[in-house]
């Protein structure tokens, strides 16, 4: 097997020269197997575990929280389909609770909370961190990510937009020395409501800032997502990693 058919996949950020200058300046972070993927390879499976994670209500503090045990079918999935892009990418909660109230997606059983297909972009969000931003697939960033039931139909809560998240685990600076991992960690942070990194540091989206919105019976309100989620590659032996 030759070294670019490789199945894993780095964060990169090379360093881009100039002929006529002397200064150098970091490029956009990449998705790469020893290759970036895309070129030598098309795209690459995942899959992962998520930790206990909340939504916050940002003016009313109050709270969706997933204990997410493992084994009772909580998860994450998704595909990296491009040097800069992620697809397909569904993220299932259990043990969902507002208060003492289930919270369940319609169709699901109850504390189940399944997101819609999700999209995703590859930024910086701070020097020489690389991190993800999710949004609905099908309707962009302003569409629903998740959408659920509070006891039994109660209310009704629907979270829009966008989240950014941090990426862990960042080493070297190319597909040739980076340092493949078996698995690695994409964080969503918040507090009282509002996100940690809202949007990329460089490339073309810097500066443009957004988060997640919950609208619960046609209330809306911004709100933060905390979780920290444990991503690997499919099948795990192909191996994976992230690099600065």
């Amino acid at each position: 097997m030759s070294r670019a058919s490789i199945v894993g996949f780095c964060v990169v950020a090379a360093v881009a020269g100039s002929a006529v200058a002397a200064a150098t300046a970091a490029a956009e972070p990449e998705f790469v197997t020893k290759a970036v993927v895309g070129e030598a390879v098309s795209k690459v499976p995942f899959s992962g575990t998520i930790g206990a994670t909340f939504f916050e209500g940002q003016k009313s503090r109050t709270k969706v929280t997933c204990a997410n045990q493992a084994g009772q079918g909580s998860g994450i999935t998704g595909e990296v389909t491009g040097p800069k892009s992620l697809g397909k990418l569904v993220i299932t909660y259990t043990n969902c609770l507002s208060g003492e109230c289930a919270v369940h997606t319609a169709g699901k059983p109850e504390g189940v909370v399944e997101s819609r297909a999700l999209a995703g972009k590859l930024g910086e969000v701070a020097p020489g961190m690389p991190g993800i931003k999710l949004f609905s697939e099908e309707e962009g960033k302003g569409g629903t990510v998740v959408a659920a039931e509070v006891c039994a139909g109660i209310a009704k809560v629907i979270w829009k937009g966008e989240v950014t998240g941090s990426l862990s685990g960042a080493a070297g600076e190319g597909p040739e020395t980076g340092k493949l991992l078996s698995s690695f960690k994409l964080t969503f942070a918040e507090s009282a409501g509002v996100q940690k990194y809202k949007g990329f540091t460089e490339g073309p989206e810097e500066g443009i800032l957004g988060q997640l919105e919950q609208v619960v019976n046609g209330s809306p309100e911004l709100s933060g997502w905390s979780s920290i989620d444990t991503l690997k590659t499919v099948p795990s032996t192909w191996g994976l990693g992230v690099t600065k």
